[in-house]
């Protein structure tokens, strides 16, 4: 009678694991699938009002199955490019930088060199600030214009594995932005190609 009952109590204490075990949650990196994460350095050109612009920026993603990266990024305009069209008090950089979430399809991983499909979107702010190697009159804000902006980035790039956690990419994105609102700037101005460099490390 011992036997028995000390079987059932053992029976019922461990019914709950098997019916979790059978309940298990499905997930998109899959039960044995492969996670990883990776870090990136990125370096952009593009144009803003026919002049050529410097950007520099950061990438950080978790890579599931090693087919989809998820992740945030930011770029900043490294502030080269000068303007004398803007305002009357004389010339001014453009200042700002965006960032937001992407996605990343990726093909063929596992080759030395393969294809991925970045796409992002997020907030940027652009502003021209008057240059600060000239001398203005006192009182006189800077910050000649400023505008806040939304923007959707996709493009495609190819990658290479120079190591087992390092990779190099280079390829093409196409911005499309909010309507800017800038003095003396098209809405427009800063809807172009960007052409960038990206250098990865991490766990592939």
């Amino acid at each position: 009678m011992k036997k028995i009952y000390l079987t059932g109590l053992i029976s019922l204490l461990l019914c709950p694991l098997y019916l979790q075990a059978q309940d298990e949650i499905k997930t998109i990196a899959g039960r044995d699938g492969h996670n990883g994460g990776f870090g990136a350095l990125s370096f952009r050109t593009t144009k803003f009002k026919d002049k050529q612009l410097a950007m520099m920026g950061f990438r950080g993603g978790w890579i599931i199955n090693r087919s989809l990266a998820i992740g945030i990024e930011a770029h900043g305009v490294i502030p080269s490019a000068e303007f004398d069209d803007i305002t009357p008090l004389g010339r001014t950089v453009l200042l700002g930088g965006y960032g937001g979430l992407f996605l990343e399809p990726i093909l063929f991983s596992n080759e030395i060199v393969h294809v991925t499909f970045p796409i992002n979107t997020g907030a940027g702010w652009l502003g021209h600030h008057l240059d600060w190697e000239e001398s203005h009159p006192a009182g006189v804000d800077e910050l000649a214009s400023d505008d806040v902006f939304w923007y959707v980035e996709p493009g495609i790039s190819a990658e290479m594995n120079v190591s087992r956690h390092f990779r190099i990419g280079v390829g093409a994105s196409r911005r499309i932005t909010q309507e800017l609102e800038l003095l003396n700037t098209s809405s427009d101005d800063f809807d172009t190609m960007s052409y960038f460099l990206t250098l990865k490390w991490g766990r592939f």
